[in-house]
Order: structure tokens, then sequence, then C-alpha cells
């Protein structure tokens, strides 16, 4: 099994730490571009170099180890859209998996969550601490699910959304590409694309640029 770099070593890049190693995966370190943390070391990790430094590691697989789902993106189309990297797979141990389910390259699936029937998981997304995916839930690209989501059967999630902590969504709910679901907040509509939607139940709070 290849060795991980994981790519951005913030919040999210020391939880991939922890994540890799329950997963018994081998780390070789991060790539960063922050001036700061170069050459330093974070959960006994080293930060080899920087994002553009990827082709000095071909023999290992990548996690891109970004929580917001356009930067994500973003670093991926500008430094990774060749088909010479490969992408690692996380899902931690403690992870339920139902029965049909598939996982796209580059996800994340963290400590607890929960996946029960006919549930797609699109490339590079993440499945935070704790969260419940119900039957026919299917998840597009680049999406961020945080922790402690339950989320009802049947529902879609297009690419670049964002689900925040502690948030439930009815069954049967479209959420568009790039809209963003608050904390604690109650959704039982469809949401429209690039929409902000806070509260219980949710309500429009902006529309992102």
């Amino acid at each position: 099994m290849k060795d991980i770099i994981i790519v951005g070593a913030g919040g999210h890049g020391v939880e991939m730490v922890w994540l890799a190693r329950r997963c018994g995966r081998k780390i070789r370190g991060f790539l960063d571009n922050t001036p700061e943390k170069q050459e330093k070391y974070i959960l006994g990790e080293k930060v080899l170099g920087k994002i553009e430094e990827s082709d000095n590691y071909l023999d290992c697989e990548f996690i891109i180890a970004i929580g917001n789902p356009r930067a994500r993106k973003k670093i991926i189309d500008t430094f990774f859209s060749s088909k010479k990297y490969q992408f690692a797979t996380l899902i931690d141990p403690t992870v339920i998996l139902g029965e049909n389910i598939i996982i796209g390259s580059g996800a994340m699936i963290c400590a607890g969550a929960i996946l029960t029937v006919n549930v797609n998981i699109g490339q590079h997304c993440i499945v935070n601490i704790n969260s419940t995916l119900s039957h026919g839930v299917s998840v597009d690209n680049f999406v961020t699910i945080a922790p402690n989501v339950s989320i009802s059967g049947d529902v879609k999630i297009c690419d670049l959304a964002e689900v925040g902590a502690n948030s439930t969504i009815r069954e049967k709910l479209v959420i568009d590409k790039g809209a963003m679901i608050g904390m604690g907040a109650v959704l039982t509509k469809n949401v429209e694309k690039n929409h902000i939607m806070v509260g219980n139940p949710a309500k429009l709070l902006k529309i992102i640029d």
C-alpha cells in the first residue's frame, strides 16, 4: 500500500493524520503553501514542501485535506488535474457501511459515520464525525458534510455544497450546487444553487456571488 501525502497542514489536515493512522496508512508528510509551516513537524509529520512540488511524490497517494469545498476543488484544478496523480480514499474503521455503497476516489469518511443502503459518495468528499446518510442519498463531488449531520432518505447533494454541523435534512430534498446549510439548521425544502440557508426551519440568509 502506498504512502500518503496530506495536502493542507491546517485543521482538517491534522484530522487526516489521525484518520490515516486509524486506517493503518503510512504518512510520508504534508504539502502546504504556508511559508511559516515549511520544514515544520505537525503531529510528528513533516511539511515536506509546497503543493506545486507534488511531482516529487508520484509514488504516493494524495489526500486533499481542505475543508472548504471550493478551495478543495481549486487545489485539484490547479495542481492535480493530470491523471498521473493517485488519491487515497480513507474510511475510518468505525464507519458503518450498509448495502450497495459507492465511495469515490479521494473521499474522507470519518469516525462514527453511518451510510445505510444505496448511498453514493462522489470524489473528494468529506463525511465528518458521527454523520448519518440514509437510504438512497446521493452526494456529488467536492461536498463537505460536517460532524453530527443527519440526512434522511433519497436526498441529493450537488457539487461543492456544504452541510453544517448538527443540521438535519428532510427526505427527498435537493441541495443544489455550491449551496451551504448552516450549523444546526433544519432543512425542509429544496435549496437553490449557491444559496445559504440557516435556522429552524431553514431560511435563505444570502446568495453566494
